[in-house]
């Protein structure tokens, strides 16, 4: 009997409510993964064409999928290593030090408890138990580790998932709380977000957020909902939201995902209609689930789970793969190359032939058919860095941009490291302030994360730095500066280097 999770909390008119929707029955009975719980979901990726997808790539470390949801059990042993950690938080000095406005933000942010506890509580017993595991079966589909001996796989066997809680245990939430997850994605490196999330109320502010989250470059996926068997399933006529966000727009800027069953039937629970871009799977759903055998929840894989919430992330860990395999792809590409490559499924759905979107999810095909990466100088010369006084600016496809300023400390000199993905640039400024002098780290995003002053023994016109240079090796970074040198020589003035090792790491990734 399948047991329908359908949680209407009594809420205040400005605070919307949002509902999960999360079904679950009792258990039933390429590139081949070693993990033990494979089997139960090989008809799955067979479906969707994972085992030809990986013969592409199993992913990327350095592709960010948000989890916007009930959180994640990030101690799971399928998945810990593959969460993603925030490089410019310090776990533990309750300081906020990448200056983001979240304190010790280092795996994500809990928006419902309001703290960096992003795993969901187990401790109350009257917690919906479905709820609770809800958003580490999606975060399994995304990205469970592949290929180690445990559990089962995600579609990326390496992946970088952010967990965002804005749904409490009950699989209710509000547009604000989810708002703040997208803004935090956003502004933290995402490069996916997942949203197995559903609402009645249309909301301006959760539209405009999203709408600058894919202008900046993120795939925004996003559930139909169950609504088929109450009558209510067809979005055309019953727009549900965030799905319905875009449309009618003239750009197709969410992913707008239904499921069908095994045989690429529309699911007898799945909404359907203008909203709809994709199908996915959505039925025989196994996966990594919340785990604490001491509070009750003692599987730490199970299903089959049904329900469009379980397709959608098949779609968003598509386009993370997508993504790992063409770092320079938009978020616009990515979304054409899913759409376009999907399989036609029309005939065997003859009731809603024009009702399920561009088809089933295939990313098998996607991956197959798009160009291999060049990787050239040109695409380094699509980004450069470059100031004025206080301010670093970048130079893309000929337009110019803020990236960065140094508020009331004059800018010297820059330099930056650069990369296909741009997640990994970093960029470097020598700075005074005063008669003082300092080295500024920014990320990709132009956040400042880390200052440190230069140790000058003369700060007088006699030595100043004048250049800063970062030396690359094996993925380490060293600062050199260079100091002009007023005493003269001969009649001129003599320049020299002098290593400042500033800053030094290794990639372990």
């Amino acid at each position: 009997m399948i047991e329908c999770y359908h949680n209407l909390a009594k809420k205040s008119t400005v605070i919307l409510l949002l509902i999960i929707f999360l079904f679950n029955s009792t258990e039933a009975d390429a590139m081949t993964p070693t993990d033990p719980e494979y089997s139960k979901q090989e008809a799955i990726w067979q479906q969707i064409g994972a085992q030809k997808a990986w013969d592409y790539t199993i992913g990327s470390n350095h592709v960010t999928v948000a989890v916007i949801d009930t959180g994640v059990d990030i101690w799971h042993d399928d998945l810990k290593k593959n969460i993603w950690t925030n490089p410019y938080e310090i776990p533990g000095n309750n300081y906020d030090d990448d200056g983001n406005g979240f304190v010790d933000d280092v795996h994500g942010w809990n928006f419902v408890e309001n703290n960096n506890d992003v795993r969901t509580s187990v401790f109350n017993a009257t917690d919906d138990q479905g709820a609770v595991s809800h958003g580490t079966i999606i975060a399994g589909l995304i990205g469970a580790v592949g290929d180690n001996g445990q559990s089962g796989v995600g579609l990326n066997w390496k992946v970088k998932i952010m967990p965002l809680r804005a749904i409490d245990n009950e699989g209710n939430g509000s547009y604000k709380e989810v708002s703040e997850a997208v803004l935090y994605a956003m502004n933290n490196g995402a490069d996916v977000i997942s949203l197995s999330v559903v609402g009645t109320h249309y909301d301006e502010s959760l539209k405009n957020i999203l709408k600058l989250a894919y202008d900046r470059g993120i795939v925004i996926v996003s559930a139909a909902g169950n609504d088929q068997l109450n009558g209510t399933g067809n979005l055309t006529s019953n727009q549900h939201y965030p799905v319905c966000l875009d449309n009618g727009s003239a750009v197709n800027w969410i992913i707008g995902v239904s499921s069908v069953d095994e045989n690429d039937r529309l699911s007898n629970f799945a909404d359907y209609g203008s909203c709809v871009d994709l199908v996915a799977p959505g039925e025989g759903i196994y996966s990594t689930q919340r785990y604490a055998p001491a509070y009750g929840y003692e599987k730490e894989f199970n299903g089959p789970w049904q329900g469009t919430s379980f397709s959608v992330p098949l779609v968003a860990g598509a386009a993370a793969l997508l993504k790992a395999a063409h770092p320079a792809w938009s978020a616009g590409k990515i979304i054409s190359s899913l759409l376009k490559n999907s399989d036609d499924i029309q005939g065997k759905n003859l009731s809603f032939a024009s009702e399920i979107g561009f088809g089933r999810l295939n990313i098998g095909k996607a991956l197959e058919n798009s160009p291999d990466v060049e990787v050239t100088d040109n695409y380094f010369s699509l980004k450069k860095y470059y100031f004025d006084s206080n301010t670093i600016y970048t130079k893309e496809n000929g337009a110019h941009y803020f990236f960065a300023g140094s508020g009331d400390s004059k800018i010297v000199a820059i330099d930056s490291v650069r990369s296909l993905n741009e997640k990994n640039d970093e960029v470097y400024a020598l700075v005074t302030h005063g008669k003082y002098y300092f080295v500024d780290f920014f990320n990709y995003q132009g956040r400042k994360w880390k200052e440190v002053a230069v140790p000058v023994e003369d700060y007088s016109v006699n030595r100043l730095p004048v250049n800063i240079k970062v030396l690359v090796n094996d993925d380490k970074r060293t600062v050199q500066l260079e100091f002009l040198e007023t005493i003269k020589k001969n009649g001129k003035k003599t320049t020299k280097n002098t290593v400042f090792k500033a800053y030094d790491w290794l990639d372990n990734n």
